[in-house]
């Protein structure tokens, strides 16, 4: 693989670097694992010095765009996209009081249904299968009280549900925003109690049945006693 970079001429030099670097992400030229040239080959290609370059690699990596490994081995690595970095901005404007849980509640009920709409639609035997595993994988997290796994699966149960509309912007919006409220889940040290996996289980039988509206009505429910519980814990 060889990348070439035109010499960059700006006053944020740093910026007309992570620009190119992020059309050659846009256009298939770099890809997910891909390992950039060094930084002083990035300097002599771009036409700048290594610190550019440098801040450059810093302001991708913030953007969960590069990974930078250490040592011998190392370099600036292509990552796959995984929406940690919108989930990190949904973090910073609640810290910011520009968004509240209510905000965060009620897109994350509305974009559901969607979801929930095209997953009656387009979700196959497989999809079924990788939900009745999720499912008991948080059974067995809440029999054994393991808090991690509980917070795991709950997050990889709605992955599953994006995934299975086949459209991948789902998935990719539904990640963040499960991310955020599984901190707060933590936070607030609420369990799952045994009734999420009967309420898991009761909505897999209704996507099996691609009712959608049964669907909608149950998760909603749920979702709606997710948020009065954190926002009971948090209150307390």
């Amino acid at each position: 693989m060889i990348t070439v970079f035109k010499p960059v001429k700006s006053i944020r030099t740093f910026e007309a670097i992570s620009d190119q670097i992020r059309r050659q992400i846009e256009t298939g030229v770099l890809q997910p694992g891909d390992k950039l040239p060094s930084d002083r080959e990035l300097a002599v290609q771009f036409g700048v010095s290594r610190n550019s370059v440098r801040e450059a690699l810093r302001i991708l990596e913030s953007a969960s765009i590069l990974e930078l490994q250490q040592g011998a081995s190392g370099g600036a690595f292509i990552l796959e996209g995984d929406g940690s970095n919108v989930s990190r901005s949904i973090s910073d404007m609640m810290a910011l009081k520009q968004i509240s849980l209510q905000h965060v509640t009620e897109a994350r009920v509305e974009l559901m249904n969607v979801i929930l709409r095209l997953a009656c639609e387009n979700a196959d035997a497989s999809d079924f299968e990788l939900l009745e595993k999720n499912i008991n994988t948080t059974r067995a997290a809440v029999e054994t009280n393991d808090l991690e796994l509980q917070m795991e699966s709950t997050k990889d149960f709605y992955t599953i549900i994006a995934q299975s509309t086949k459209n991948p912007m789902y998935t990719l919006i539904v990640a963040p925003i499960s991310e955020v409220v599984r901190r707060f889940v933590r936070e607030a040290g609420i369990r799952i109690p045994i009734e999420v996996v009967k309420t898991r289980e009761q909505l897999l039988q209704l996507l099996r049945d691609r009712d959608a509206e049964g669907a909608i009505a149950v998760l909603s429910a749920h979702l709606d006693t997710i948020h009065e519980a954190i926002l009971h814990r948090s209150h307390h």
